[in-house]
C-alpha cells in the first residue's frame, strides 16, 4: 500500500524536475534565435521618422528661411533578457526606478521616498536661512506629505495615501523650487496637488462609480524603457561674415543649422498633464482644477486625446483606432508639445520657446502664456519586431503616422515590406535562426502550448520574453493575438503552428503504451500515462522512462511471452503459474563414511526387526 501512494508523488516530483531541466536550455535556444532576429535588423528599419512633425505652427514650420523641417523620430532599444529579468528587475526597484518606492536620492539629506507602513510620502531636504547678518545657514528639514496636508511630523491627521503614482519628470534634486508635484492614488481614486512652497495639498475630484472606466497607471512621464524618441524643431542656416577688407562683402553660409526657435523638448504639456489609462488611452489632466479637461468638438464630454498605436504583428497588420494596451508594448513614449510665449515689461519684447523653459528664466517675463500643442505617441510589438509612430494634434486627432518597414529597389519602383513579418525571413540567416525557432516550440509539451494560446495577452510584453513554461511570443500565442476570424477558425489556425508537436506526442504515447502493457501496468496506469505523454510529449515520456517499474522478466510457459514473477497471474495471458509436483527420490549418493555409517545403522534395525520377529513367532 505505501508504494501504491509513493508511486504518483515520485512521478509528479521527477515530471517536474524533468520539465525545468529540459524548459532551460529550450529557453536560452529561442531567447539566442530571437534576439539574433532583432539584432539582425538594419539599423534603418529599426527607427521611424517623421518629417515636417505636424505640430510646429504654420509660420513657424513655412518660415521662408528654414533650411531643415521640424522631425520626430523613434528608435527601438531590444535587450536580450538572458539575465531571466534580475537585472531588470534591480533596475525597476533602484531609486528612481519605475517600480521603487524611493522617487530620488541624492543623500540621507536629500531625497524623497514613499512610506508604505506610515502612508505618507517623506521629504529630506537643506533649507538655506539668511541670518539678519546677512550670513547664510542651512537647515535639515523633514516633511511628511499626506492626502490632508503636509506636517513636520507624521501623524493621522494628514490623512494616508494608498497606492501613490507621481508625475517623474518632477522628481529631481531641489523639487521645492518647481511649481507643483501631481500625485494620483490608485485606491483612493483623486489626484493631488502638493506645493512645497506653501506646504499645501490639494484635492481633485473623486473619480467615482460613473467614472470607472479611467483607470490611470502613469501620469506626467509616460514612458516605458528600452525605448527612445527625439524631436527636432525647424532650423535655419547659419551664417558668418567674410573676412575681408571690403565693407561690401556679405555673409557666407557656415554649412551648419540652428533652431528657428529655442526649445526645450521634455515632458511639459503647457497647463495640462498626460494621464495615461490603463488601456492605453491618453487623457489631458488640467494641472489647477486636477479634473480631465473636456476637448473641444467631442459634445462636452471627457474625451482621450491620443493613445499608445499599435504596431502590426506576423499575423495582422497595424489597427488604426485601436489603442495598444501599456502591458502588451514592449516599449512606448509620449512625448507632449508645447509653445510657451514669455511677455516683458517692454510690449515688443516677447520670446517664444518650444516646451516649457520656465526652469531656465535668465530675466523673469512679467507673463507667460503655454498653448499644447498636441503630443508623439510611439510603441514597440510585443516582440519587438514592430514600431508604430502617431502624431496627434491639441484635439486627439491623428495627424501623421508612420510603421517600421523594409524596402526594397525593384527597378524603378520602391516596395516596401512591414519588419513584424520580414523579420523573420528577408534578413541573412533569418530563415535559419526562424525554423530553429519554430522547431524548440514544437519541443515545448502542447498542453503548455495550447495554454500559451489561450494566455498570449495576459503577460507584460517584457516578463514575456523571460517566460519558462508558458510562451507568449511564440507562434501559437502570436495567433492568439489575432482577432481576425471567428474563434474555431483561430483556435484550428493556432493547432496548425503545433502540429509537429501534436504528432511527435502521439508516437510517444503509442511508445509508451506498448512498453507499459510489456511491463504490466494496469489498464488505468497505461491510459493515464498516454494522456500524460499527448498533453507533455518529450517531458512525459522521459518521465515514464525514469519511473517505470524495474522488474525482471520471466518467460510464461502458457504464452511465451515476458511476464513479472511478482504477480499471481500472467499479465499477458492471464494464466497462472505453472509449477510440477516436486516428489523426492527413495535414493541419493552419499560418500564414504556416511555410507559406511548409514549401513551400520541398517544392520543394526535389521537385527532387531529379526529378533523381534523371532520373539513373535515362539510367543
Amino acid at each position: 500500500m505505501k508504494s501504491l501512494i509513493n508511486y504518483p508523488v515520485k512521478v509528479f516530483a521527477t515530471g517536474f524536475i524533468v520539465l525545468v531541466l529540459l524548459s532551460l536550455p529550450l529557453f536560452y535556444i529561442r531567447i539566442f534565435c530571437e534576439a539574433s532576429l532583432l539584432e539582425g535588423m538594419l539599423r534603418e528599419v529599426k527607427s521611424v521618422t517623421i518629417s515636417p512633425s505636424g505640430l510646429v505652427p504654420y509660420e513657424y514650420e513655412n518660415d521662408p528661411n528654414v533650411a531643415v523641417h521640424s522631425q520626430v523620430s523613434a528608435h527601438m532599444r531590444f535587450a536580450s533578457p538572458l539575465s531571466l529579468g534580475i537585472f531588470d528587475y534591480f533596475q525597476a526597484r533602484a531609486p528612481g526606478g519605475r517600480c521603487s518606492n524611493v522617487y530620488f536620492y541624492e543623500s540621507d539629506d536629500d531625497c524623497m521616498y514613499f512610506d508604505k507602513k506610515s502612508g505618507l510620502i517623506v521629504h529630506h531636504y537643506q533649507d538655506v536661512q539668511v541670518m539678519p547678518d546677512k550670513r547664510t545657514s542651512i537647515k535639515r528639514v523633514q516633511i511628511y506629505i499626506g492626502p490632508e496636508g503636509v506636517s513636520e511630523t507624521p501623524g493621522k491627521a494628514i490623512g494616508r495615501f494608498v497606492e501613490p503614482i507621481v508625475d517623474r519628470n518632477r522628481i529631481y534634486p531641489g523639487l521645492r523650487e518647481s511649481r507643483d508635484l501631481i500625485v494620483y492614488d490608485k485606491k483612493l481614486r483623486r489626484f493631488f496637488k502638493i506645493d512645497f512652497n506653501k506646504e499645501m495639498v490639494a484635492k481633485g475630484p473623486e473619480l467615482g462609480k460613473e467614472n470607472r472606466r479611467y483607470e490611470p497607471i502613469q501620469i506626467g512621464q509616460l514612458r516605458k524603457t528600452t525605448f527612445g524618441m527625439n524631436w527636432s524643431p525647424p532650423k535655419i542656416q547659419e551664417y558668418r561674415n567674410q573676412k575681408s577688407l571690403d565693407p561690401n562683402a556679405g555673409r557666407y553660409p557656415t554649412g551648419n543649422t540652428k533652431p528657428l526657435v529655442p526649445y526645450l523638448f521634455g515632458h511639459e504639456a503647457g497647463p495640462y498633464m498626460l494621464v495615461l489609462d490603463k488601456s492605453g488611452l491618453i487623457y489631458l489632466l488640467d494641472r489647477e482644477s486636477l479634473k480631465f479637461v473636456e476637448v473641444a468638438g467631442r459634445a462636452g464630454r471627457t474625451a482621450h486625446v491620443g493613445w499608445l498605436p499599435k504596431p502590426g504583428t506576423y499575423f495582422a497588420g497595424a489597427r488604426d483606432g485601436i489603442p495598444a494596451r501599456p502591458q502588451d508594448s514592449l516599449g512606448y513614449e509620449v512625448q507632449p508639445m508645447a509653445l510657451t510665449t514669455q511677455f516683458f515689461e517692454n510690449p515688443e519684447e516677447v520670446k517664444v520657446a518650444f516646451g516649457d523653459p520656465s526652469q531656465s528664466f535668465v530675466r523673469p517675463p512679467s507673463r507667460v502664456e503655454r498653448k499644447y500643442l498636441g503630443m508623439f505617441a510611439a510603441s514597440l510589438s510585443r516582440d519587438g519586431t514592430s514600431l508604430a509612430l502617431t502624431v496627434f494634434d491639441e484635439k486627439g486627432r491623428t495627424i501623421k503616422k508612420a510603421q517600421s518597414n523594409f524596402t526594397k529597389q525593384e527597378g524603378n519602383r520602391t516596395l516596401s515590406y512591414p519588419t513584424s513579418k520580414e523579420v523573420f525571413f528577408r534578413q541573412p540567416f533569418a530563415s535559419t535562426f526562424t525554423i530553429v525557432k519554430y522547431l524548440v516550440e514544437n519541443l515545448h509539451p502542447p498542453i503548455l502550448s495550447l495554454g500559451s494560446y489561450f494566455t498570449a495577452s495576459a503577460f507584460e510584453a517584457g516578463a514575456g520574453h523571460r517566460a519558462l513554461f508558458l510562451l507568449p511570443n511564440s507562434f501559437i500565442a502570436m495567433q492568439g493575438r489575432n482577432h481576425r476570424g471567428n474563434f474555431v477558425e483561430r483556435f484550428f489556425g493556432a493547432l496548425g503552428w503545433i502540429l509537429p508537436s501534436i504528432i511527435f506526442s502521439i508516437w510517444l504515447s503509442v511508445r509508451v503504451n506498448k512498453n507499459a502493457v510489456v511491463v504490466g501496468l494496469s489498464e488505468n496506469a497505461r491510459l493515464y500515462w498516454i494522456l500524460g505523454t499527448l498533453a507533455f510529449g518529450f517531458v512525459a515520456y522521459i518521465t515514464y522512462r525514469l519511473t517505470k517499474p524495474g522488474i525482471t522478466l520471466v518467460t510464461c510457459q502458457n504464452c511465451g511471452k515476458m511476464r513479472r514473477p511478482d504477480m499471481a497471474r500472467c499479465h499477458r495471458c492471464k494464466s497462472e503459474w505453472f509449477v510440477p509436483e516436486l516428489t523426492p527420490p527413495a535414493w541419493r549418493v552419499l560418500d564414504g563414511t556416511e555410507q559406511t555409517e548409514q549401513a551400520e545403522i541398517a544392520d543394526e534395525g535389521l537385527i532387531s526387526d529379526v529378533e523381534g520377529a523371532e520373539e513373535a513367532a515362539t510367543e
